[in-house]
């Protein structure tokens, strides 16, 4: 029977991402993907700017935003009542590429620039999918296989025993690891024989999802050029998604009761929404569902749920796939730390009580970002009357709009997440900062994201953290390393030292002394050394001694 220590289930952004992770990581993993290729049909459309802090990490970022809308183009976001009608509201912010040339800093498109060294990147899952798989097959430590299915599994108290089969050939073979990892998406199997539930609203709208290429698209409406359209009118609700200079598009149309996806004409709902004919290529067609679901526990034993598997959203906020990309990062070195001898006892169990709050503040803010935006697809001719009832009807309508730019803006959600209150962070006594889904707080308070600041041109302050934990000094030294140093070196815990000189950067930071995750969160910070820091080390690794 052959053994290695991981088995991912599922080759997807997310099972691609925990597995390119753990390769960076030199971590051995097997990962099964039961389809022949990547799925060509784009899904979500933008890769946040904290995942792409992540793949920062091993230099694919700029792959993925070379894959995507050009850096150059314009970042609009247009509501309309159709693309034949008016519009409604519009969101308009600079190309990424001019945004350090806006001169104007009030309002957030200035402030939001700080926050990271990127802003949301407008990307296709399918693009983004093709360039982990170009990184992970670099990797020694992975073996990806297509056509492989995970058939059943069985745990105990030293690891998993996996019954896997080839499509190619229909031969079955067993594996063992110390751990499954299930990136297997929303109807996970492993889940089910798990028997964990999920709780949250489920079937929250019907969606058929329409990947087409029209040469002559922007010349069949008055727009202009944006990364999504959301035509309001009931009879075309949904929204139509750019993935390049304007020729190639996503639309999904929300289905009606009793509507099935596959009665869509898909020509016909795009020809109607535009209100004119034009060339179209039907590239593929998929149906999906909104939910707002999660897990009930993230994990049992040695197996744990990543990405879909752990959590269902609505796309609207761009929020399901980064959700599994983060939880993949805070898998990947508690699993780490477990193989390499220097995980406490209570690690593993932190990964379900760290990211399962995540998964439900996400999957609600997802929802009720769809909730706001299917409250004003109820409308339908109405949206353009003339005279005055109409310019009226629409001024209020307005009102409504502007507060869905957090479905654009949505920087306090994918950066501001923190982990209160958890067991391998040690609290420093300030407050909490309120949790805005659109404006994030740069702040250096333990159980948050690290921040960004930029220490010289194009060099981030996290290209100078290592894999493992960092110590970051801030100013002059005036203690001795020396009793830190040794007492992680003892328990085998990764912990490099880093000074800072940055002015900026000790103000932001607060303390003298910071140390930063391998998953770029602040663990603890202090303007002194712990006397014993080996209890420091200890919670922070979960060890529970008591």
């Amino acid at each position: 029977m052959r053994e290695i220590p991981i088995i991912i289930t599922g080759g997807g952004s997310v099972g691609l991402t925990l597995a390119a992770e753990l390769g960076w990581r030199r971590i051995s993993c097997f990962v099964a993907e039961k389809s022949s290729v990547l799925n060509s049909h784009p899904r979500a459309n933008a890769v946040a700017n904290r995942t792409m802090e992540y793949y920062r990490r091993w230099g694919i970022d700029k792959a993925i935003t070379n894959a995507g809308v050009p850096p150059d183009h314009l970042a609009d976001y247009y509501w309309v009542s159709s693309l034949h009608g008016r519009e409604l509201h519009r969101i308009s912010l600079p190309p990424y590429k001019k945004i350090k040339e806006v001169h104007d800093t009030s309002g957030y498109v200035k402030e939001e620039h700080t926050w990271s060294p990127y802003l949301k990147t407008i990307t296709g899952q399918n693009e983004v999918e093709r360039v982990l798989l170009d990184y992970v097959q670099t990797l020694e430590d992975v073996d990806f296989r297509f056509n492989y299915e995970l058939i059943d599994h069985e745990q105990d108290d030293k690891g998993v025993i996996c019954e896997l089969k080839d499509l190619n050939t229909n031969e079955t073979t067993e594996m063992r690891c110390e751990y499954l990892l299930a990136c297997d998406g929303g109807r996970s199997q492993v889940r089910e024989k798990l028997g964990i539930k999920l709780s949250g609203r489920a079937n929250l709208a019907r969606f058929v999802s329409i990947y087409f290429k029209a040469p002559h698209f922007m010349e069949c409406h008055k727009f202009g050029a944006a990364n999504i359209y959301f035509p309001l009118h009931k009879n075309y609700a949904g929204f139509i998604l750019n993935w390049d200079s304007g020729t190639t598009f996503t639309y999904h149309l929300m289905l009606q009761d009793q509507q099935e996806w596959d009665a869509v004409d898909p020509v016909a709902a795009i020809e109607a929404v535009l209100g004119t004919s034009t060339p179209i290529e039907i590239i593929s067609t998929q149906p999906w569902t909104a939910h707002a679901l999660v897990a009930d526990q993230y994990h049992k034993d040695r197996i744990f749920l990543v990405g879909d598997a752990a959590h269902l959203f609505t796309p609207t906020g761009g929020f399901g796939m980064n959700t599994g990309v983060s939880d993949a990062i805070d898998l990947a070195w508690k699993v780490q730390a477990m193989l390499e001898g220097w995980g406490g006892n209570k690690l593993l169990e932190r990964y379900s009580s760290e990211r399962h709050p995540v998964g439900v503040r996400n999957t609600a803010e997802a929802a009720d970002c769809f909730d706001r935006l299917n409250s004003v697809m109820k409308y339908g001719d109405e949206l353009d009357e003339e005279g005055s009832k109409g310019r009226a009807f629409r001024e209020k309508l307005g009102v409504e709009l502007k507060e869905q730019e957090k479905l654009i803006s949505s920087s306090g959600t994918l950066l501001g997440y923190r982990y209160e209150g958890s067991p391998i962070v040690i609290p420093d006594g300030t407050e909490e900062p309120a949790d805005d889904p659109r404006t994030y707080v740069s702040i250096a308070r333990p159980g948050h994201r690290a921040p960004h600041i930029w220490l010289e041109e194009g060099v981030s302050l996290f290209d100078k953290l290592g894999p493992g934990f960092n110590l970051l000094i801030f100013g002059v030294m005036e203690a001795s390393i020396g009793p830190i140093h040794e007492a992680a070196k003892n328990i085998g815990l990764p912990l490099d030292i880093i000074q800072i000189n940055d002015p900026y950067a000790i103000t932001l930071y607060e303390n003298k002394y910071v140390i930063i995750r391998p998953d770029l969160m602040v663990a603890w910070r202090s303007n002194s050394f712990p006397e014993t820091p080996t209890d420091i080390l200890n919670i922070l690794r979960g060890e529970k001694t008591d």
